[in-house]
């Protein structure tokens, strides 16, 4: 166990890395042996049941050896909806191991996946880590021989020489930034790539390759870019056609073996690109520059603006201008609770103690949901102006950004982009020659449904099981290591920099004072992908309009909302506004669509065994209440009187809003469609 030793020594010996140290010993092991634990345990001094527990609670650790080729197959509401639970038998008879087992001579481990957060081009099958998506049964021979898909390539920028310094204010110094970056500009024909986790499940990575080495054959003078996704996964792998000063050009499904085909269409300048399909309704904010920008490139970033706004703040206005600009913005969390940003800015600023920490939660854990990898994916450095602004009108000098632990291009993408932001000094001490400094890491978390909770990820980075802590205190009085803590979701934290740019007033005045929210489109419909609208907005725009319809050409019998904390959605409902706590409400904003050949009963059963898996078990109500919940709805002895009962317990005794909200799915498919479920 010489390795594991190597590997646990280079953490500091304090609980709070208890997560990352199991992380790193299973990334070199594949699974946490007994004799593992007992390292970790000891390098870190934390005693050996406590380590145990804390391996014992997150999903994605594993203590049992897997095998040595390991097989997932998503099940969630969008694959199987698609063809999953097909695509699960299809596999199990071809390994000859059932779902859940492995081989036994060790050669294979057959699992059910939740959700592999590639919706959009579901159903999905991972093999050894690399997804497929669009899978069809007649493509698991090739995949299961063959193995996952392609990987990112590297960022081309991923490692620059800092810029030379310069003295000045704030804004001047960013300017001299932006020079240095004009500096770099190749004035040439840009053919990007979208890259994003749907449209590497579809082959977008070999586009690439094929893309890069063809321009280098016929020694075209173009640059070859691989972009964030630009939201429209359905069209993936798209190639678009940048030029200065001329309208984009997009280019839909350009597979490895059409690069050839393009690039002769693209010198006859008849490339056959597509127009406003799924864009031209949208209000894109957040997304403008995702899918137009270089994930990977500093430079990149600040040619389109990046990080002016901050520097504008540090030299103009103080913090609490920063707080009113997002107070009359209206601008409340996106992930679910759509509680007030400035109130918990506010709050931060003005408790006492120090450090202070912003803490982003990244992990975005529900089936449905993959809006935060999008926006993480495709412009890692909004998001780090966003963090920046943030932590300076709240007051923190210390940040950390938590992503999900298979979250691979989100963590990759971001790590990038935080490197380069230290190297042309706009992370770390006195930033841009200011009085503000901000120290800001990278974490990872190991799965779990309930880091959605704030408190609950505190815990998780103090080293302990995630399970919510009871209130008041409140994270911005006594948060992570008892200091102010603000927590924030990655699509909130997005909004800050055009609200505080363009000023609250201007947010404001989309969505009905509400702002722009994002969609994960997925299930049944013609374009799924990420979409940006104004709040307000209706599922029949949403899904008919942006989504193109339904795919099967059968009529829509229901809409799930929100993912597993969400609602079932009649119809009739259709043209309801999306509108937080009315009669829609949007929650976290994934949007699966049934059509009528779908069962909502077996769509509702899936979330809510999800909520009863990964109740993190603190409290009776969420722990035995989801149990018994899910068992009552395949009781035909049971009627609709005791259900509602149980549920109106969780829901108002549970601790946390994660047990709170776990009854409503099924609620909402027992009153939209009570037929279904055969209670009496």
């Amino acid at each position: 166990m010489r390795d594991v030793s190597e590997l646990v020594t280079r953490f500091p010996r304090e609980r709070t890395w208890l997560l990352p140290a199991l992380e790193e010993v299973q990334r070199a092991e594949r699974w946490l042996s007994p004799e593992s634990l007992d390292i970790v345990a000891t390098h870190l001094r934390v005693p050996r049941s406590e380590v145990w527990g804390v391996a014992s609670h997150y999903p994605e650790l594993r203590l049992t050896r897997p095998g040595r080729r390991l097989v997932r197959v998503c099940t969630g509401v969008s694959c199987r909806v698609n063809g999953g639970r097909e695509l699960l038998a299809g596999c199990a008879q071809r390994l000859g191991v059932a779902a859940g087992t492995t081989a036994a001579d060790g050669s294979v481990t057959l699992e059910e996946m939740d959700c592999a957060f590639a919706c959009a081009v579901a159903p999905v099958v991972e093999v050894d880590h690399g997804c497929r998506g669009r899978v069809a049964p007649g493509d698991l021979d090739r995949i299961l021989s063959s193995g996952g898909a392609s990987h990112a390539p590297s960022p081309a920028a991923a490692v620059q020489a800092p810029p030379p310094a310069v003295a000045g204010t704030p804004a001047e110094r960013l300017a001299a930034l932006r020079r240095e970056a004009e500096r770099r500009r190749r004035p040439v024909t840009r053919l990007t790539v979208g890259i994003g986790s749907c449209s590497l499940a579809v082959g977008a990575g070999d586009t690439f390759e094929a893309l890069v080495a063809e321009v280098e054959r016929r020694k075209l003078p173009d640059t070859v870019v691989a972009v964030g996704c630009n939201g429209m996964c359905w069209a993936a792998p798209v190639v678009e056609v940048v030029r200065e000063g001329q309208p984009r050009l997009i280019t839909p499904q350009v597979t490895a073996s059409g690069v050839g085909s393009f690039l002769d269409a693209l010198a006859r300048e008849k490339i056959p690109a597509i127009g406003d399909e799924g864009l031209g309704r949208q209000r894109r904010v957040l997304l403008e520059r995702c899918g137009l920008t270089d994930p990977g490139d500093i430079a990149d970033a600040l040619r389109h603006g990046g990080y002016a706004t901050f520097a504008r703040v540090l030299g103009e206005r103080g913090p609490e201008r920063v707080i009113e600009e997002v107070r009359a913005a209206g601008l409340t969390g996106r992930g679910g609770a759509y509680f007030q940003t400035a109130v918990k800015w506010a709050a931060c600023r003005a408790a006492t103690g120090a450090p202070k920490y912003l803490v982003v939660n990244g992990e975005e854990g529900e089936p449905g949901i993959f809006k935060d990898r999008h926006l993480m994916e495709g412009d890692p450095h909004r998001l780090l102006e966003a963090v920046l602004l943030a932590a300076y009108a709240a007051g923190a000098s210390r940040g950390i950004i938590y992503v999900h632990g298979e979250a691979e291009l989100s963590a990759e993408r971001l790590s990038t982009a935080l490197a380069q932001a230290r190297q042309w000094g706009l992370v770390g001490p006195r930033i841009l020659g200011s009085d503000f400094s901000l120290e800001l890491e990278l974490r990872r978390g190991a799965g779990g449904f309930v880091l959605g909770e704030e408190t609950a990820l505190l815990e998780s980075l103090e080293g302990r099981r995630a399970m919510p802590r009871t209130r008041p205190p409140f994270p911005v009085e006594s948060g992570l290591f008892g200091k102010p803590t603000v927590i924030n979701n990655v699509e909130t934290l997005c909004a800050v920099p055009p609200i505080v740019e363009r000023g609250g007033a201007w947010f404001a005045s989309l969505g009905g004072g509400g702002g722009t929210k994002l969609f994960g489109l997925s299930g049944h419909v013609k374009r799924p992908g990420i979409v940006e609208l104004e709040l307000g907005t209706t599922l029949r725009a949403l899904i008919d309009e942006v989504g193109g319809g339904s795919s099967t050409g059968r009529p829509i019998r229901a809409v799930v909302l929100g993912g597993p904390s969400g609602s079932i959605v009649h119809p009739r409902q259709l043209d309801e506004p999306l509108v937080p706590r009315g009669a829609v409400n949007p929650g976290t904003g994934g949007v699966v669509v049934l059509d009528e050949g779908a069962s909502v009963k077996d769509a509702v059963r899936t979330l809510l065994a999800f909520n009863t898996r990964e109740s993190c078990g603190k409290c009776t109500p969420c722990r035995e209440g989801t149990a018994r919940l899910l068992t009552l709805l395949d009781d035909r002895r049971a009627d609709v009187g005791r259900v509602k009962a149980l549920s109106e317990v969780i829901q108002a005794a549970s601790l946390c809003g994660l047990g709170q909200a776990a009854p409503l799915a099924a609620l909402s498919g027992l009153a939209e469609f009570p037929g279904e479920f055969g209670l009496s």
